[in-house]
């Protein structure tokens, strides 16, 4: 075998505007990473409701900051005029995620974060029956694309509830 020699070249960039530089303001980078506006807020989803609320609750606790909880019930005025504001963990109906305006709605005025369960994990919270795998099988389905689409975090929920909750704080604080 017959060793070959390759020349390396370095690439140099010419920038017409030598006094050309990046501004970065308090809070940009922010809202770079998580594609709106700094407002503070944290929606919340999970498969598991009594999981979103004790996990969005802690959160609101550590970090001072308002606690809400959406119920299906509450529909899209109450969703609208809770996104529009400020400084707020927000457990969010898994419903909610269905519909692109909300997902974009969200996205633009939080961070979203989704604890997400797998199929094994809700199983063993079930009965184990043939009919939760069916149900299981078609929740996940259902929401997990969406989830996917709408979250900027995803947090896994095999974890213990202290794990998950410190894994939310982290992603927050990203």
């Amino acid at each position: 075998m017959q060793k070959r020699e390759t020349d390396m070249l370095d690439v140099e960039y010419e920038v017409a505007d030598e006094n050309k530089r990046s501004v970065y303001v308090p809070g940009m980078a922010k809202d770079m990473l998580i594609g709106g506006r700094d407002s503070g807020n944290v929606f919340i989803f999970c498969l598991n409701d009594e999981l979103r609320k004790s996990i969005a609750a802690k959160v609101a606790e550590k970090l001072g900051r308002k606690f809400v909880i959406i119920s299906r019930s509450d529909g899209n005025p109450v969703l609208n005029e809770v996104a529009t504001g400020d400084n707020q963990i927000v457990s969010m109906p898994r419903g909610a995620v269905k519909s692109e305006k909300n997902r974009e709605l969200l996205k633009s005025n939080g961070k979203v974060i989704t604890i997400m369960s797998d199929f094994m994990t809700l199983l063993n919270a079930s009965d184990g029956s043939d009919d939760a795998r069916e149900q299981i099988s078609l929740m996940l389905n259902r929401f997990e694309p969406n989830f996917m689409e709408a979250s900027h975090h995803i947090v896994r929920s095999d974890q213990s509830e202290d794990e998950i909750l410190q894994d939310v704080l982290d992603k927050i604080a990203i």
